[in-house]
Order: C-alpha cells, then sequence, then structure tokens
C-alpha cells in the first residue's frame, strides 16, 4: 500500500493544528516543521504496516487458526 507525503499531512493536519495549542505561540512554527519532519522520516515505516483485518482483530489467531476439539470430544473425568 503506498501513501504519498501530502495525503499523510492532509489527514494529521486537525491533530497537529490542535496540539500546537499545547505550546508557546512563539514556539509553534518550528515544532509544527519538526512535527512534519518526523512524518517524513517515518514515512517508509508508514508505508508497510500491515494491519489485521476485521476478523483477525475482533477474534484473533486462534479462531482463524484450525478449531481445537471441542469439549463434547475430550473423554469425561466423571466417567473413570
Amino acid at each position: 500500500m503506498y501513501i504519498d507525503y501530502e495525503t499523510i499531512l492532509h489527514e494529521f493536519e486537525p491533530k497537529i493544528k490542535k496540539s500546537l495549542y499545547q505550546t508557546a505561540p512563539y514556539n509553534r512554527e518550528d515544532l509544527e516543521q519538526e512535527i512534519k519532519l518526523k512524518i517524513y522520516e517515518k514515512l517508509p515505516v508508514i508505508q508497510n504496516i500491515d494491519a489485521p483485518g476485521y476478523y483477525e482483530f475482533v477474534h484473533g489467531e486462534a479462531l482463524v487458526a484450525e478449531p481445537k476439539a471441542r469439549y463434547s470430544d475430550r473423554p469425561s473425568l466423571l466417567n473413570k
């Protein structure tokens, strides 16, 4: 999956602007440039993220794999 730098900046722009209000006004421009630089540096990592699908996220790998023996298939401990 390829995501270009401009698209990522556009998506993160509201969060960046909102976060800058926690900084003194005279530092905001420098901090904004630093944040954008860090996003640019991490672009290869962002592009190579392999996120799980819905089923894998909700149910985990155990349910995606072959099911284990059901409880009824196990030998009963009461019959001994």
